[in-house]
């Protein structure tokens, strides 16, 4: 009788730790303000839809992106041709952070949009590309997110994780490479409140006129925050993909980690 009621408590304890660690691995390390999460992992995603973890913006794919291993379970290839995914209106205000894991096979020779927030209405177009020389650069002057790029390089072949954040209150945006603070400019971006239509990998399916910079290389772990992280919070959510305690015993993580 102790003996079945110990195995039923074990089973218990089990379907419990399974529940929790399928939460874990589909959270990010920071969720306040959280407002998507496409994790691009194979039970998210399939040849139709990238689900959003909040289920309020799942991505519908275009193309055939590919999934591959990611750092944080899997991510999804895009071919530079025609593969993008659209979020749709999923950021608001000017408080906004935007972070994602990219790697390339080799710099491009061109700019290259990693993701894009649409205006529909025209005049707030705002992206952050890959340009040749390998810095992330945010585009749109005047307008959106305003011109700078990073001062560090991504390199081929090895994950990166970047972050674009900007604080209205001080009217200051900055732009991160591996939860470091690499750059940033003066101003604030237009509310995104009218002008909301996220697209990764970039494919403009809305102003069909501008010429589509296809971003070719794989892609990971993208989040929308309707809030200014900190650095301190930059660094937490960059970070938490490689926290893995001794004997390979996972701490709080996004998932499986991924050799870069």
């Amino acid at each position: 009788m102790k003996f079945r009621l110990f195995l039923i408590l074990a089973c218990a304890a089990l379907i419990s730790f399974a529940s929790a660690y399928t939460q874990i691995t589909h959270a990010q390390s920071i969720e306040d303000g959280l407002g998507g999460h496409w994790t691009f992992d194979k039970s998210d995603t399939d040849a139709k839809v990238a689900k959003d973890a909040l289920a309020e913006n799942d991505g519908e794919i275009k193309g055939a992106p590919q999934s591959v291993e990611g750092i944080v379970g899997e991510a999804l290839s895009f071919n530079g041709k025609e593969d993008y995914i659209v979020m749709g209106a999923a950021t608001t205000g000017q408080d906004l952070t935007y972070a994602m894991w990219i790697k390339v096979a080799a710099l491009p020779g061109g700019p290259k949009v990693i993701i894009w927030d649409d205006d529909p209405q025209g005049g707030g177009d705002s992206w952050l590309e890959l340009l040749a020389d390998g810095t992330v650069q945010t585009q749109r002057a005047g307008d959106g997110f305003g011109v700078f790029k990073t001062a560090t390089a991504v390199k081929p072949d090895e994950w990166t994780h970047i972050t674009f954040v900007t604080n209205a209150d001080d009217e200051k945006k900055f732009l991160y490479i591996n939860g470091e603070l690499d750059a940033e400019a003066d101003g604030v971006i237009n509310s995104r409140d009218t002008r909301s239509h996220v697209v990764v990998a970039v494919g403009h399916d809305r102003n069909a006129f501008i010429k589509p910079f296809y971003f070719e290389g794989e892609i990971d772990d993208v989040a929308v925050y309707h809030r200014a992280l900190d650095d301190k919070e930059v660094k937490e959510n960059y970070q938490i993909a490689f926290d893995v305690e001794p004997a390979g015993k996972l701490a709080v993580t996004w998932g499986a980690i991924k050799a870069r």
